[in-house]
């Protein structure tokens, strides 16, 4: 079972009760607050400490957010960054001290160096400084100091000191050799597992690219829940016009009915049309909890889903502003949509989006990155041969310092030692090496076809983007034509009614709800067109430039 939770200690966000339905009809009179576009995105910019989306994925795949701390994080990994990757270059410093009493007896005299009854004291120091180089030869300074008092009966003295002096080297001449390997793999490489400064240097570059792709998405969903509450707005103003119109049509033919001059039919159905405008009116004012426009539903970029409702879109937009998500006041967008014919040069915008998309500039880096590793793959098809020299310096006398020491001993560089040797070894068959070769050739087969696959998909969506364009864009002339033309019957109709004329009933709730569907339907092809523009520089890679978002990399 649970603990019960301290509640004083949990902090709840400052936020005011939120607006709903309940505040639909007083909507005129709540203050508001009128942004633009690029006021949108410099407030989601400023509070975008994490890039979220607005399918809560924070709360699904919070570990897979991008944040402000993505890069820094990645740069500051100890393992896998490049500084980590460096670092095995690095100088390292070792130390040893060991002190030791034997007291033993020996049956045989011959063992316990001329006595019976063995005591000894022994101490040991070691003291090393190494470093790696990037050929992979390791270079060591040595110091070996140890101590002896024994009563051993063939002993110069009692006790004695020795110190050594060391200078080491040892070289792969093969395996494990040379620049190349060592700046791809890293001085303590295994088949399959490679962490050398290159390999780091591309991690690091995926990571920017990732972080670039989170960005992207991250502006193309402001823009997104932007345009999502204008047309919430102006779907909501046409609602609300239908229903005044038709409260003042029920009014009307309910005075008729009170005076004897129309039929209880005529009445009730004005009334079912006010109701019922009044039922679009109340949905277009709170909105639903449904799908709206936001990243992959259908396209990468979002395409739009044409659902009203002004409080759940302007709910959105702050929560994915980083702003309170309630605060007694109304976004309310300003920017008008570019009704403007766009032509993309096909050429051009199929070249940028080669170049300017960063998954193909992250999977060139995988590929890069599969290269490099076959090439260190390869090294493990070689023996492992080291050569390995050593210099040594002796010194010994009773005392450790001073005249007669073993450190004056060593001084006169009377004791001097060469040592040089060749170690080799083969792994018969060489199974893993062989694996790792064909593994990795088999992993720049597979990220190269990935590309293939990633660049025909872009194409794709290219391609799609621009035929939703000019769709778009024949849509919203057409729609505006339908518009205008239910606006004429309508106006026609009322202009007969108010000289008195008789008009058919039915065709005048018809040409209401023709008038009140056709600017909708204007606004959605308005905004459909502004979105399609925003996605086909999505898609071809330009879409933080054409915001003007600059992203500025460590």
């Amino acid at each position: 079972m649970q603990s019960n939770q301290n509640l004083s200690s949990v902090s709840v966000p400052e936020t005011t009760a939120p607006l709903t339905l309940r505040s639909a009809e007083q909507i005129e009179s709540i203050p508001r607050r009128e942004i633009t576009l690029a006021d949108a995105l410099s407030l989601a910019l400023e509070n975008g400490d994490v890039l979220t989306d607005l399918g809560a994925g924070v709360l699904r795949t919070p570990d897979q957010m991008q944040t402000e701390w993505t890069e820094a994080l990645q740069r500051l990994d100890p393992q896998e960054s490049v500084e980590a990757a460096l670092s095995a270059y690095d100088a390292q410093l070792y130390g040893f001290g060991k002190w030791q009493n034997n007291d033993r007896r020996f049956n045989n005299r011959f063992f316990g160096g001329g006595s019976n009854a063995f005591k000894q004291d022994t101490h040991d120091y070691v003291m090393q400084l190494s470093k790696r180089t990037a050929t992979g030869a390791q270079f060591s300074v040595r110091s070996v100091t140890d101590y002896d008092a024994n009563n051993a009966t063939g002993n110069l003295t009692n006790s004695a000191w020795q110190t050594q002096l060391h200078a080491e080297a040892r070289q792969p001449l093969l395996q494990g050799g040379g620049l190349q390997f060592n700046r791809i793999a890293g001085p303590a490489a295994l088949p399959g597992v490679y962490n050398g400064v290159l390999i780091a240097k591309v991690n690091s570059e995926v990571t920017t690219t990732q972080f670039e792709q989170g960005l992207r998405d991250y502006v193309s969903n402001v823009i997104n829940a932007y345009w999502d509450l204008y047309f919430a707005y102006r779907d909501a103003d046409a609602k609300r016009e239908a229903m005044l119109r038709s409260q003042k049509t029920w009014q009307n033919y309910e005075a008729q009915r009170s005076s004897n001059r129309a039929s209880g039919p005529s009445e009730a159905l004005a009334r079912e049309q006010y109701f019922r405008f009044r039922s679009e009116y109340q949905d277009a004012v709170a909105g639903k909890p449904s799908m709206r426009t936001q990243n992959n539903n259908a396209t990468t970029g979002g395409a739009f889903a044409g659902v009203g409702g002004v409080q759940a879109a302007e709910r959105r937009l702050r929560l994915i502003l980083g702003i309170p998500i309630n605060d007694g006041t109304l976004l309310r967008p300003i920017d008008e949509p570019s009704i403007a014919k766009i032509e993309f040069d096909w050429d051009s915008i199929a070249a940028e989006a080669v170049v300017m998309r960063s998954e193909l500039r992250q999977q060139r880096l995988e590929i890069k990155r599969c290269e490099m590793e076959l090439l260190a793959a390869k090294n493990f098809l070689l023996p492992t041969l080291d050569l390995v020299t050593i210099y040594r310096l002796r010194g010994l006398d009773k005392d450790l310092a001073g005249s007669d020491s073993a450190l004056s001993d060593l001084g006169s560089f009377d004791l001097q030692e060469y040592e040089a040797s060749l170690e080799f070894k083969l792994p018969v068959g060489f199974r893993q090496g062989h694996l790792a070769v064909r593994n990795a050739k088999l992993q720049v087969s597979r990220e190269r076809a990935i590309l293939d696959a990633q660049q025909r998909q872009i194409m794709h969506d290219l391609t799609s983007m621009v035929a939703e364009c000019d769709r778009a864009y024949e849509q919203l002339g057409t729609n505006f034509n339908r518009y205008l033309a239910a606006s004429d019957a309508l106006n026609a109709l009322d202009a007969s009614q108010g000289t008195g004329m008789k008009v058919n009933f039915d065709q005048l709730l018809d040409a209401q709800r023709r008038v009140t569907e056709s600017q909708s339907h204007y606004y959605s092809a308005l905004v459909e067109y502004t979105i399609a523009t925003k996605n086909v520089h999505l898609e071809k890679g330009t879409l933080l430039r054409s915001s003007d978002v600059l992203l500025i990399t460590e």
